[in-house]
């Protein structure tokens, strides 16, 4: 999550400037409400992989709260939260703080200050250190995932870590050498170019081949888009492809951040009207889609016939607050319905997707972004809560080991502009829809979101089965998509289910879903 510091400086001169909003057609309330059609097939599209189900966890802030220092043990009641949740494995030691984090300085009792890029390059001390967070990933029965220092550390700091974790005999679903190098601005010190990458990479692969032959290694890589700020690195996926397509086992990219900014293109001092963003806001899996066919053609083209895994280790609803007189609210869409509701059509779209192997959200546990878990105060006398997107992690976590099912949909559409980071959206249907089936055929669990802003829809759904029972409907939704949770309103949000009347249906059956709501129907073959 090292965009932030890059916007700021390049953004910075918009931000002095006074705000305005900008106006586009906007959607209108229908009498009769939306009409559409379901149609679930037999056909398999894919199998819902597990590790799409991680998140990431960060050795600052006492492992994001999970640690307590002088009680030397980890908050059991944050534990549980994560046990939960079903979250797969975790992320560390974090994503920009990654490329500052010496491990070796965070073990053992003579530790030393770490440099936290997040605080103004302050030293912070590593209570949460990789002996601590091996020791929770075998509490919640999970493997971790590692991200390598490829900023301020060197190719024999990664060796010497990986040798360290195959001694304690602790799991590693994949190594990343790296996070956003590609971003940073050449004057600090963590920067690189796609030459002095691939270097560092080359260095970090031959001693690992040597101490952990068996480990998978990945490189990080983006498409260029044309609205992400690196200028400096156009090539970079062509580049790194290019030169280690034989060498890597994954490509790492951040493309499941959405919208990013809130503005009329990159210019956060117009912006849309909240109907606008949030119609935005909700299509972007859309954008998301379409990047990740990007990133598989640039696999196709720069490394042709090579088997390599497509690895997005952070995800999820983001909003950076640029304009300090819009920052509470600008910060507030992070956690709001409408991001919750992005987040569950981002999980339609990884769900489906066959070359996806392994996933994170970000982050799991503070009060800014669209963490899983809001934690507000210090031990012990804070106040834990769940966030909107929690229900939607823990929803589809539930659905990992089941087959994908295609789907078709016919319904209305919208477009919107380009606002933030976003392109243009063009033809986005109002009602998104994922079909999940239990291996044994008995099960159907059908997750549906209602982007509309302003009408409830009566959609005709052909489950694809001759006679079965609606088990329950699951509703999440509220009054207002900016509508949040919080300490003081902890439920204000959250799943309401409901038992269906045990009525043998055939065919087809007609459901109401709300305006902006996620609906999750659980159905029983007969």
């Amino acid at each position: 999550m090292r965009l932030y510091c890059l916007l700021v400086m390049i953004l910075f001169p918009f931000a002095l400037i006074g705000c305005s909003k900008s106006t586009i057609p906007i959607e209108t309330i229908s009498p009769n409400g939306i009409s559409a059609t379901i149609k679930v097939t037999d056909k398999v599209i894919n199998t819902v992989n597990p590790l799409i189900f991680g998140d990431n966890i960060e050795w600052v802030n006492d492992g994001m709260g999970v640690w307590i220092p002088k009680e030397n043990r980890f908050d059991d009641d944050i534990v549980e939260e994560f046990r939960s949740l079903g979250i797969t494995h975790l992320r560390y030691p974090g994503g920009t703080l990654s490329d500052y984090f010496d491990w070796y300085n965070a073990i053992g009792k003579d530790r030393k200050p770490i440099t936290n890029p997040f605080r103004d390059y302050q030293m912070e001390y590593p209570y949460f250190g990789p002996d601590e967070f091996m020791e929770l990933c075998r509490k919640l029965g999970i493997p971790g995932t590692i991200t390598f220092n490829a900023g301020t550390g060197k190719p024999e700091d990664a060796i010497k870590w990986a040798e360290y974790i195959k001694k304690a005999n602790f799991n590693v679903t994949a190594f990343a050498i790296g996070n956003e190098i590609y971003l940073a601005n050449p004057s600090e010190p963590l920067a690189k170019t796609a030459e002095q990458y691939i270097d560092f990479y080359l260095k970090c692969k031959e001693g690992l081949d040597r101490v952990a032959p068996d480990i998978k290694l990945g490189a990080i890589g983006i498409h260029d888009t044309k609205y992400m700020p690196i200028k400096g690195n156009r090539n970079w996926m062509r580049d790194i492809l290019t030169a280690l397509g034989d060498k890597i086992d994954f490509i790492d990219v951040h493309n499941g951040y959405a919208p990013i900014l809130r503005g009329v293109g990159l210019n956060p001092n117009k912006i849309y009207p909240d109907d606008d963003f949030a119609l935005c806001f909700m299509g972007a899996s859309v954008h998301v889609q379409k990047d990740i066919e990007n990133v598989k053609e640039d696999l196709a083209k720069y490394a042709p016939g090579r088997d390599i895994e497509l690895h997005i280790t952070e995800y999820g609803p983001l909003v950076y607050p640029l304009k300090k007189e819009r920052a509470v609210e600008d910060v507030a869409w992070n956690r709001s319905l409408a991001g919750a509701l992005y987040l569950a059509c981002l999980y339609n779209v990884f769900l489906k997707e066959p070359k996806l192997a392994l996933a994170n959200h970000l982050p799991l546990c503070q009060d800014v972004f669209g963490a899983l878990i809001g934690i507000r105060g210090t031990y012990p006398d804070r106040k834990l809560w769940r966030n909107i997107v929690y229900y939607v992690f823990q929803s589809y976590s539930a659905m990992a080991g089941r087959d994908v099912l295609e789907t078709f949909v016919q319904c209305p559409t919208y477009s919107v502009p380009q606002m933030g980071l976003i392109s243009k959206l063009d033809n986005v249907p109002y009602i998104d829809v994922g079909a999940y089936i239990k291996k044994d055929r008995k099960e159907l669990t059908l997750f549906l979101i209602n982007r509309s802003i302003k009408n409830n829809a009566v959609v005709e759904v052909d489950p694809g089965l001759s006679s079965f029972k609606i088990e329950s409907i699951t509703t999440l939704t509220s009054d207002s998509y900016k509508d949040e949770n919080s300490p003081d309103k902890p439920n204000k949000v959250i799943p309401i289910k409901k038992s269906d009347d045990n009525t043998t249906h055939t065919e087809k059956v007609n459901i109401t879903l709300p305006k902006h709501s996620l609906t999750v129907i659980n159905i029983n073959r007969i």
